[in-house]
């Protein structure tokens, strides 16, 4: 229960690091208060603790919204633009404080160093800033790093998983080709139709077999895979499955993971052309946006009212969908097509 609670966010920021932050400020006012105390010999009496509460509960209540820009808001950016954006913002933070600080303690009468004592606050002030802030993004690369190993461990687990689920499909292939030739020969000429479709089978087989022994194929081989599979499947409910392709031919060249097309179209033909008596659309869109892949596959079929746990149900769908988290930290994005029917799409 305490670990759920530490977990909490306020504004994004976990309730744990919320609470090392304040004992941080609370430290520093109890430490810079003693200090005052010994170097000029004052009694605790003529030091209220409630200056030092007002100080540094402004300097906590300033930091809070920097912090959180930076941490959050900012997180994407490289990290020469934000330590350059720090000198500002540093600035800003020791003469906010001091201003604000200094203005609420002479309404309330609780007084503040004069003079030369206003530069040493200043001065304190931006030396808890630079300290502060690079605790923080220490602790932040760190947690990235942690994140990091702990992805690529599950990354190198799956792929040992995809691994022994190829070896297992990888029972002799070449007797599977030598039968689909064999059963292609006993077909007499007038069945030609059947011929063509063992023989895409067989292609079918001979492309799986290839995506298990290399990285990345061109956009290009895995649309023709895909080609090759729907062909079989309009085969089987001729009109009832109608497909579209809109594919730049500017990216056919463009390298891509394989077998991460042909389930996303498996999915859509499987839960949402095959339960709709009257059929519908399979649509493919490749094309380069900004510099990415973008694909998309939507369908005119049944639609999928329920998303929560989607990609936990099918193993294609499920599957495809870890390999491009893992590996490019890439999200399905599933969404209803209009007017009808569920669309997934992915920037690569």
């Amino acid at each position: 229960m305490p670990n759920r609670i530490l977990q909490k966010q306020i504004w994004g920021i976990p309730l744990a690091d919320f609470l090392a932050l304040l004992g941080f400020f609370v430290v520093n006012a109890i430490l810079y208060r003693n200090t005052i105390i010994f170097a000029t010999g004052a009694k605790p009496a003529q030091e209220p603790i409630w200056r030092y509460v007002l100080e540094y509960g402004t300097k906590f209540a300033l930091f809070i919204p920097i912090w959180w820009l930076f941490i959050q808001k900012m997180a994407p950016w490289p990290f020469w633009a934000k330590a350059l954006l720090h000198i500002p913002f540093m600035v800003i933070y020791a003469k906010g404080w001091q201003q604000t600080s200094y203005a609420i303690g002479d309404y309330l009468d609780i007084g503040h160093l004069w003079g030369n004592g206003e530069i040493w606050d200043v001065y304190i002030a931006g030396l808890q800033y630079i300290l502060l802030f690079s605790a923080i993004h220490a602790y932040s690369y760190h947690l990235q790093m942690k994140a990091q190993i702990l992805k690529e461990a599950e990354l190198q687990q799956l792929t040992l998983q995809h691994e022994l689920i190829a070896l297992k499909a990888q029972i002799n292939p070449h007797f599977l080709y030598n039968v689909f030739n064999t059963i292609n020969a006993s077909l007499p000429p007038e069945q030609e139709n059947t011929r063509e479709m063992i023989a895409t089978l067989a292609d079918l087989f001979r492309y799986q077999l290839k995506a298990t022994k290399v990285d990345l194929v061109s956009v290009e081989e895995e649309l023709d895979f895909t080609r090759k599979y729907l062909s079989l499947e309009k085969a089987r409910f001729q009109e009832r499955l109608q497909l579209e392709y809109e594919v730049d031919p500017a990216i056919l060249s463009k390298k891509i993971p394989p077998l991460i097309l042909q389930p996303l179209v498996e999915n859509a033909v499987k839960h949402g052309i095959s339960p709709k008596i009257e059929g519908g659309e399979v649509s493919i869109q490749i094309k380069d946006l900004g510099g990415k892949l973008h694909f998309e596959i939507s369908d005119t079929g049944v639609g999928n009212v329920e998303k929560a746990g989607l990609l936990d149900k099918g193993i294609g769908l499920g599957n495809t969908a870890q390999r491009l988290e893992k590996m490019y930290g890439i999200l399905l994005k599933l969404e209803d097509n209009k007017p009808s029917g569920f669309k997934i799409s992915f920037d690569l």
